[in-house]
Order: structure tokens, then sequence, then C-alpha cells
């Protein structure tokens, strides 16, 4: 589902399956982990500019749309005894948005410039819903709670609509 807007797109997009991983403790001291994002609010990506790895808070790990290498490493690191990996599908949404005016409308929610501040993603809340958003080469990629969905995308539209008023004050 596309919605089309001057300026602001919002796309559902479709994944067929979510990881977590949660660490036990977070930096490994001693070790390298050069695969993994360490850095606080960091992102991993493919070649296509798609988020494989994403450490949207200390310790934990999203890993949208696995590859088998990506699964491979989240278990390596679960029989190490570094932490535990969560199958979390059906926990989180994806979307993008993206356009000259997302980051616009993501501010009718949180000032997402500095929520990313030195990191390219961030737990937080978006319009009242628990989400994680990462900056990404287009726009925004955000993960919401699944339960949640249905009222982020349903706020967002309204903001958006709000946003292309003549009357509206910016």
């Amino acid at each position: 589902m596309k919605t089309p807007s001057p300026g602001c797109l919002i796309e559902h997009r479709p994944q067929r399956r979510v990881l977590e991983f949660a660490a036990f403790s977070w930096p490994r001291v001693g070790e390298e982990w050069p695969d993994w994002p360490t850095a606080a609010g960091a992102v991993i990506r493919d070649g296509e500019d798609s988020a494989c790895l994403l450490q949207f808070a200390p310790g934990r790990v999203l890993a949208p749309n696995p590859s088998a290498a990506t699964e491979t490493l989240l278990d390596a690191a679960a029989s190490q005894g570094a932490g535990t990996r969560i199958d979390a599908t059906g926990k989180w949404e994806h979307f993008f948005m993206g356009g000259p005016g997302a980051g616009r409308l993501l501010a009718c929610s949180v000032e997402v410039n500095a929520v990313l501040y030195k990191r390219d993603c961030a737990a937080t809340t978006l319009f009242d819903c628990p989400a994680i958003v990462a900056r990404c080469r287009d726009g925004f990629e955000l993960w919401v709670q699944s339960s949640y969905a249905r009222d982020f995308l349903t706020t967002a539209e309204n903001f958006r609509a709000l946003l292309q008023r003549p009357d509206y004050c910016r």
C-alpha cells in the first residue's frame, strides 16, 4: 500500500521474517565483533541499502528479513553464550517514509534529527507507537510494533493531511 502526497510517501513493506538478538552484556569486552553493529545506533546495510542488522538499543539488535549468513551470525553468538536469538516475526511492521516532507511529518511526533544525532537508528515512540527509526538513503525506515501499526498509519496520514492544508501554520 502506497500513500503518495506532495513531498512525502508512506509505504508499508512486507517482511518474511524478523529476528532480534538480546545480548547478555554489551559491549563484549575483549572480543571483536566485526560483522555486528557494535556502536550505539549503528546499522549494517546490504548493497541495496536495506538494513540487515540494527543496534536499536544497548545490546539489542534487529535483523529484518535475515539472510542465511545473518542467521548463522546470530546463531553463533547465541551458541557462544553471548545472548539470545529471538524469532520476532509478527512483532514488527516495516514502513518506509520518504521524500522531502518525510522529516517534517516525523517532526509532528519527534525531532528525528535529535533522536538520530550521531546514530543511524534508535528505538523511540512515533505518534504514541513504539517504533525503531533508521535513516536510509531516500528517507527513513520504520519498524512499528504490529499491534500499533494501524494507529501509526492513521495518525501519520492525519498529520500528513494537516501539513498539506494551506491554513496550517508551519
